[in-house]
């Protein structure tokens, strides 16, 4: 697949950066948003009658689930366990 390159911005923050292709035009794609319990989102949004995919792990490790939003912006909710590389590079951050 495509390399993907995380700029870590500040302790917590990342831009994730991809290069585009005929599947993924290039521009904005979607918007992470970090849970503390990303169960607990997942089931407060679907009780809220959101279409929200299962929690599955990424090529990260992060912890993983995808939305729409009113506009049709895929939103990327997330929780970076001990074992992600975005919770390793926290926790490395001087």
């Amino acid at each position: 697949g495509n390399p993907i390159v995380y700029l870590q911005i500040d302790h917590n923050t990342f831009l994730e950066m991809t290069p585009a292709d005929k599947d993924h035009p290039a521009g904005f794609s979607h918007a992470g948003i970090v849970s503390d319990d990303l169960e607990g989102t997942v089931a407060a949004l679907r009780n809220k009658g959101l279409k929200v995919e299962d929690v599955h792990v990424g090529g990260t490790k992060a912890l993983i689930s995808n939305t729409l939003d009113p506009n049709g912006v895929r939103l990327e909710l997330l929780a970076y366990p001990p074992e992600s590389l975005q919770r390793k590079a926290m926790d490395g951050w001087k």
